[in-house]
């Protein structure tokens, strides 16, 4: 796993050097990030997955 990560910025950062140059600099037509914001009902997702991810961990360790 860890040469995959390796390897993907050694990628990443040889393909900002040949950006870089050819002068790539983005252009108007490019896509902007817009920023996520969490609303109640990510975190009513959040805790309903929590607690089914923790529910079998919990009844394994009361079994045993």
């Amino acid at each position: 796993l860890v040469p995959l990560f390796v390897s993907s910025f050694k990628r990443a950062e040889e393909l900002a050097y040949a950006m870089d140059a050819r002068c790539y600099r983005g252009g108007d037509g490019r896509t902007k990030l817009n920023p996520l914001r969490i609303h109640l009902s990510d975190i009513v997702l959040g805790i309903v997955l929590t607690f089914f991810a923790a529910v079998p961990v919990a009844v394994d360790f009361l079994i045993r």
